[in-house]
């Protein structure tokens, strides 16, 4: 899957507008918090993933969604 069809997919999930971003195996959204809740709930309740994980990078100073590819 390219990574601008998974930020149109993320987009819609979303509903406002974030980065999306692969790096080192994982596919990363930055964005606001409910952006990110928002992918983090829809994924939460999927059975067909491995590792997910959301917070805020103290460092980027905005909020990240990751999805493992591994």
């Amino acid at each position: 899957m390219s990574i601008d069809r998974m930020k149109n997919d993320w987009l819609a999930i979303a509903k406002e507008e974030i980065n999306v971003e692969y790096i080192d195996g994982a596919i990363y959204a930055f964005g606001s918090e409910l952006a990110i809740l928002r992918l983090f709930h829809n994924y939460s309740y999927s059975g067909d993933v491995d590792s997910i994980d959301s917070n805020y990078s103290e460092n980027l100073k905005t909020w990240f969604f990751r999805l493992d590819t591994k």
